[in-house]
């Protein structure tokens, strides 16, 4: 289907100077409203034993992937599990899990779209 899980991290407009310096007139209206986001890898095959797909971070040359995108190509949020093993690390909290864990599993039984999204 073509859809990628990412960490928004800003939302944000450019000034009319940037727009027009970035989008010269042409036929198509510039986005209202950009979002910088990073990356997790795409979708493989669901991990066997509970149906989950897993991802990690997109690293490339040891940083995060990132890119610029239109907000109006983001289509719903997602619920994600920390992949740990016996035990948590004490230092990943609700504030620090999502710069620490290094892999994670898309939760596609949140609701029904996501399954009907994900699946």
């Amino acid at each position: 289907k073509g859809y990628r899980v990412a960490q928004v991290r800003v939302v944000f407009t450019l000034t009319s100077q940037a727009t027009n310096l970035l989008f010269p007139a042409g036929p198509l209206k510039p986005p209202a409203h950009l979002a910088y986001v990073e990356w997790f890898t795409p979708f493989q095959q669901p991990e066997f034993h509970h149906g989950l797909y897993k991802i990690c971070r997109l690293m490339r040359h040891g940083e995060r992937l990132a890119s610029i995108i239109d907000v109006s190509d983001i289509r719903r949020s997602v619920h994600l599990f920390p992949n740990f093993g016996a035990v948590v690390p004490r230092e990943w909290t609700s504030s620090t899990v999502l710069e620490l864990c290094p892999s994670f599993f898309v939760n596609s039984f949140s609701d029904r779209h996501a399954y009907l999204t994900i699946v």
